[in-house]
């Protein structure tokens, strides 16, 4: 067996952590507002190049590819092993495991071929009432396109896996980065020779594809691991592996039977606008998810360390520790844009897409879709903590408890033949709640019920104390977003300003400042104050600490003899 670490000098191993998320998360956000920057642009031009129905067909064939294309749960399962493997020092087992999980992979991608095959040819049975035989055709030529660069960046997720293992964070961050970066490059280089929406599409595969061979060179690389699909496991680690794939199949199947097939729901129940609208939807609220959720992969590893060192009472105390601390900085991030899309919101949509009033449905599409992530967000160490542990199969029927009540909802509340009885004034449009607004009442509902059963599967599984965790979070934040969030609305009703442009940067400053103040004084303690300072301190100056001489200016980790950027 190869050691890869000292896995006993706990010490230097947290501080190497503690960087690495550091950088990550820089880079992460960095990436992140060349997201944010890709929809404040792009979203618009794509919209009045090619119009809502192209925008929408680009949608639904990713959502149609993304719902059918699994991965069987290997993808939760490499993480996990992995992580497990690394943390017992085992490089020979890290590698075995990754050969075999690439093997799987190429086998999936055969059989996905007859999917992808499938799907197009029923493409013209399952829209023929929503789109016209052109528009059909397109969305069959998208199908194709999406569908081949899923088949490529399947078993590329191992590559990603391996990184966040070894917790270099900041280069899988980088290469999300460099992704977003071509494809907004590209994407303009599309809209101006006038490619259309499958040249947008061919685009965005191939920005993907670069990517997934920036990770395979920098794994093999920096960490040296290889790819030697010769490596074989024993069945006993293969059938330990696929028990675990089993429950983690069913929860990413549950997980696709809420966002990714509601387009399909709504071509097949509701019109060809409400599929656009909420293509749009779901495009801002990713956005919204991800700022608050930038961290959400940089503990798997920190939990295994735990888990793998001192007796029961002591790693369920730690966990605790670590799911409030880690937990109110998730909190204070996904509140922070949360109350600030809430206040000023309507005038964001006004700005950025027009003053169409069907856009404004989009507002509160989205509020309703963002008020389980202010919840569900701080609580990441929990769910971490039940992957490490093995807990796949309590998070897989909570996920298919939800995608039940989804579907049954959807169906119902989407269609512009039902819908919610009675009028609705919501964006000021009269008639019935339906299409976009309905799907996203009918995912509000079916993710609060799965944030109940997830609180409860923690409880009994991890033995933590909720309470104490939400006295942690919510006590003190709780008071910071009754604050913020009717300074907002106050501003948004009473703001004398006309010009909406001018509204909303006022109203958003002035909101921002507000949370920002209140975060400092009532939800953070003097202590946390202090700790915060000090380690934004510390941050600024990280290069300088823990390095060795080189003359290439890059740290050399002796015991595994990887590199570090």
């Amino acid at each position: 067996m190869t050691k890869i670490s000292d896995e006993t000098n706990v010490e230097r191993i947290e501080h190497k952590s503690k960087k690495n998320i550091a950088i990550g998360a820089i880079l992460g956000y960095l990436a992140f507002f060349v997201s944010i920057i890709h929809g404040l642009v792009l979203t618009p031009m794509i919209l009045n190049a090619f119009g809502k129905v192209d925008y929408g067909l680009y949608g639904l064939a990713t959502s149609i590819i993304t719902l059918l294309l699994l991965d069987f749960g290997l993808a939760t399962a490499t993480n996990t092993y992995l992580t497990r493997l690394r943390a017992a020092g085992d490089k020979d087992g890290v590698q075995r495991f990754l050969a075999a999980i690439f093997k799987l992979y190429l086998i999936i991608d055969i059989a996905f071929v007859a999917v992808i095959a499938l799907v197009y040819f029923l493409c013209p049975i399952l829209y023929k009432n929503t789109y016209t035989p052109q528009e059909i055709e397109k969305l069959q030529f998208l199908v194709l396109i999406v569908g081949g660069y899923s088949l490529i960046s399947f078993p590329s997720q191992t590559f990603t896996g391996v990184i966040s293992t070894y917790e270099k964070f900041s280069f899988n961050k980088l290469a999300d980065l460099i992704q977003k970066t071509l494809y907004f490059a590209f994407t303009i280089v599309c809209i101006k020779l006038d490619w259309g929406i499958i040249g947008i599409t061919a685009v965005n595969a191939i920005c993907g594809v670069i990517a997934a061979v920036i990770r395979l060179v920098y794994m093999r690389t920096y960490l040296n691991i290889k790819l030697d699909l010769r490596l074989k496991i024993s069945k006993t680690e293969l059938k330990s592996v696929l028990k675990f794939s089993m429950w983690s199949l069913v929860h990413a199947i549950s997980v696709r039977l809420v966002i990714n097939i509601t387009p399909s729901i709504l071509g097949i129940v509701s019109d060809a606008d409400q599929v656009a609208l909420f293509t749009i939807v779901t495009t801002i609220e990713g956005y919204i998810f991800t700022f608050g959720a930038i961290a959400n992969s940089f503990f798997l590893a920190k939990v295994a360390r735990t888990d793998a060192h001192g007796s029961e009472e002591e790693r369920r105390e730690h966990l605790q520790q670590l799911a409030a601390k880690i937990g109110k900085l998730q909190f204070v991030v996904i509140t922070l844009i949360f109350i600030g899309f809430v206040s000023v919101g309507k005038e964001f949509i006004f700005i950025w897409l027009g003053a169409d009033q069907e856009y404004q449905l989009v507002y509160w599409c989205i509020i309703a879709l963002c008020i389980y992530d202010v919840f569900n967000i701080p609580q990441i160490v929990f769910e971490t903590g039940m992957f490490s542990r093995g807990y796949m199969k309590p998070l897989a029927l909570n996920a298919a408890a939800k995608a039940f009540i989804n579907l049954a909802l959807s169906f119902w509340l989407s269609s512009k033949d039902a819908g919610l009885i009675g009028a609705s004034n919501i964006g000021n449009i009269g008639g019935a709640v339906t299409g976009a607004v309905g799907a996203s009442i009918a995912i509000m509902i079916a993710r609060i019920v799965q944030l109940i059963l997830d609180n409860i599967s923690y409880k009994k599984y991890l033995k933590i104390s909720l309470p104490r965790f939400f006295k942690e979070i919510y006590t003190r934040g709780g008071i910071t977003i009754a604050i913020a969030l009717s300074s907002g609305i106050a501003l948004h009703l009473f703001n004398p300003v006309e010009n909406i442009k001018w509204k909303f940067l006022i109203n958003g400053v002035l909101v921002v400042g507000i949370y920002l103040l209140c975060t400092l004084y009532i939800t953070f303690t003097k202590d946390e104050r202090a700790y915060y300072l000090d380690q934004t301190l510390k941050l600024l100056h990280i290069r300088k600490k823990n390095k060795l001489a080189t003359p290439n200016n890059v740290e050399v980790n002796k015991e595994d003899g990887t590199k570090e950027d």
